[in-house]
């Protein structure tokens, strides 16, 4: 069973109505002590009713379930009525301090109503159409029971919406076990998408947890048994963030999601530790020119270099200006210019002509300012006009054809690292718009990526890429120990997945993110994530609008 809380609640039922009568068996059953042992029974499984299923729709039904279940076990006359009385008693009871204590009133079976997808499978109603069948002649022939008849038939109906095929048996309990087909009701049993675990829990408002995990909290962890599938077609777009600590599973996450995933995909492998199928590069044996033009104009991307490297060395704003100026210079010397098209295909410059042509202006100045300028940067562009950066070894535009993973393992210098990881996620961005709009083809993993977050033009080129990506077919999935870097991200992400975290103000900021304005769920979620074993996810499943927790496969 997938909803442990049925089970024990039906447990309670039976011990509640045969403990009376076990307890005072000297008594005839319809003596005053053993009615009004059952009396106290029933207005305490009201209540419990209630508490564990937060619908009032629910624990209506359980007033059948246990008509049901009196009948079987021959207590009393199925129309005797007066069992309405304490059951319809604890019930109002229930409501009325849950109303006061939640001040407000949820019904759990109502939200699940507008989780409904539904989806016929051959299977399911095959199945539970046989044990229909052995219902009506059950209970229309055999057992002459119109009554129970009809709470199959209902089974029935649920069971076709809900989708679940291994729960077909259950139409032969009639309204025993109604109550928990109503609650796999906005959970289809068939799902599509990419499967990376199992659902262990749903946060719920309850007081019965079968978690280990405490919230204290009125939302608890319920245990709940399903298959969890992101399906990225049927969401805004198709980007991903991770984030947990040091250790918590993040790259084995994202792991998952690549092997299982159809599509292709580019690792930006930072510590050499994707092991997947795929054309595997050593980043530290090739070379990249940061001055190609990507298809665009000479002084868009001398603009894109110098604010690149104003974002790696703290560059001012003047020295910005100025390294602009000389890069723009620096295609003209190759006969690329910018109002003239048909030059933007010629050879570009590098850094080693960016440096010639310093040494050529130092020669030419008249004034020590205009020499101070020159020399300001000289030590930045000499620090570039390196082997790494002559020409372009590989075909980047190659990248997004087939599955890479970028090893940069031993890539020793962060600067280095920082320009190579930059200039290819702007290839990327320019062959996005040259290639056009375009279904899912490609994802990208960025892994640690506060690298890329904490420099400024990183951080823009982010924001752009994780905007616009979506029509070009483009999806991110970027891994964070860090919450603080991918905030600006979040609103263009169809999936946060929070592992492990245990620095407060991260905890707080996940947990309002995944929780909302509700003030126990936020209590719920910040007192769980730093208990979280490793591969453990806590997440909002936006399909189905719960959250959940995951355990990663």
């Amino acid at each position: 069973m997938q909803e442990i809380r049925h089970g024990i609640f039906l447990a309670i039922v039976i011990l509640g109505l045969i403990l009376p009568r076990l307890i005072l068996a000297g008594y005839p059953l319809d003596s005053v002590y053993v009615s009004f042992g059952i009396f106290v029974s029933l207005f305490v499984d009201a209540i419990l009713s209630y508490i564990l299923f937060g619908s009032i729709i629910v624990s209506l039904v359980y007033f059948l379930s246990i008509l049901s279940l009196i009948d079987i076990l021959n207590y009393m006359n199925l129309v005797n009525i007066y069992i309405l009385f304490p059951y319809s008693m604890g019930l109002a009871v229930a409501l009325f301090f849950g109303m006061i204590i939640r001040r407000r009133y949820d019904d759990e079976f109502l939200s699940s109503l507008r989780k409904i997808n539904i989806t016929f499978n051959f299977y399911t109603i095959l199945l539970s159409l046989t044990f229909l069948i052995f219902a009506i002649i059950i209970y229309f022939y055999i057992y002459n029971s119109q009554l129970f008849l009809i709470g199959s038939i209902i089974a029935f109906l649920l069971l076709l919406i809900s989708g679940k095929k291994e729960d077909s048996p259950l139409i032969l309990s009639s309204w025993i076990f109604l109550p928990y087909l109503m609650s796999q009701i906005g959970s289809n049993g068939e799902e599509k998408g990419i499967c990376i675990g199992e659902i262990i829990g749903i946060l719920k408002r309850s007081s019965f947890s079968s978690s280990k995990i405490s919230t204290n909290s009125n939302y608890k962890w319920i245990s709940y048994r399903s298959k969890f599938y992101i399906n990225l077609e049927r969401n805004k777009n198709f980007n991903i963030i991770i984030v947990g600590g040091s250790g918590s599973g993040k790259s084995h996450l994202a792991k998952n999601i690549i092997r299982k995933g159809n599509f292709h995909f580019l690792i930006f492998d930072i510590h050499g530790e994707y092991d997947v199928n795929a054309k595997r590069i050593d980043i530290s044996k090739i070379s990249i020119n940061p001055l190609s033009l990507f298809g665009q104009s000479p002084r868009q991307r001398a603009l894109e270099v110098a604010y690149m490297i104003k974002s790696i060395f703290n560059l001012g704003s003047l020295q910005t200006i100025d390294l602009s100026n000389i890069i723009v210079d620096a295609y003209g010397e190759k006969g690329i210019f910018e109002d003239d098209e048909r030059t933007w295909n010629l050879p570009p410059p590098n850094f080693r002509d960016v440096l010639m042509l310093l040494e050529k202006k130092k020669k030419l100045v008249t004034t020590s300012q205009e020499l101070n300028k020159i020399q300001s940067l000289e030590p930045y562009i000499y620090f570039l006009a390196t082997n790494t950066f002559m020409d372009n070894s590989i075909n980047l535009y190659d990248l997004i054809s087939d599955d890479y993973v970028l090893d940069f393992s031993k890539v020793t210098i962060p600067e280095i690292k920082y320009v190579i990881i930059e200039t290819i996620l702007r290839s990327i961005l320019a062959y996005m718009y040259i290639s056009g709009q375009s279904n899912f083809r490609k994802m990208i993993v960025i892994d640690e990526a506060p690298f890329i977050l904490s420099k400024e033009s990183g951080e823009q080129l982010m924001e752009r890429l994780f905007a616009e990506s979506r029509k070009f077919g483009f999806g991110f999935i970027l891994i964070s120990q860090s919450v603080e870097y991918v905030r600006k991200l979040i609103p263009n992400t169809s999936y946060v997945f929070a592992l492990n975290i245990v620095d407060p103000t991260e905890i707080d900021f996940i947990s309002r993110l995944i929780g909302g304005q509700d003030p126990d769920i936020f209590k719920a979620i910040y007192n769980s994530l730093p208990k979280l074993e490793r591969g453990l996810i806590i997440t909002r499943d936006i399909l189905r609008d719960e959250i959940i927790l995951v355990r990663s496969n």
